[in-house]
């Protein structure tokens, strides 16, 4: 039923929502551009060598090696490591790990 100021009756009106902006004034924090660099570079470097030491058996056979690779070196480069064939190579031994059979 319209109430006589043209809403209708025991409904109230929702307040008005406003639209929530960002703060512009804050900015991430971010790297010196030559440590992402050399981040980028050495993350490149290790998942290469990691990657073509993986016959291509084992890769059709364990399809989440690629991710275990990747989330290996990020741990390690976290962690302050500065040496591609080392994160490589621990990369290799935690990738190449079978899954315990239940």
């Amino acid at each position: 039923m319209l109430h006589s100021r043209g809403g209708w009756h025991g409904c109230e009106i929702m307040p008005k929502q406003t639209l929530l902006q960002p703060d512009l004034t804050k900015k991430p924090p971010r790297y010196p551009k030559s440590d992402l660099a050399r981040k980028v570079e050495l993350y490149s470097s290790a998942y290469r060598l990691a990657w073509e030491q993986i016959s291509s058996t084992e890769r059709r056979e364990q399809p989440k090696i690629p991710l275990r690779i990747h989330e290996s070196i990020r741990r390690q480069l976290k962690a302050g490591e500065t040496d591609a064939h080392i994160i490589a190579f621990e990369a290799l031994k935690e990738a190449l790990v079978t899954e315990p059979h239940y």
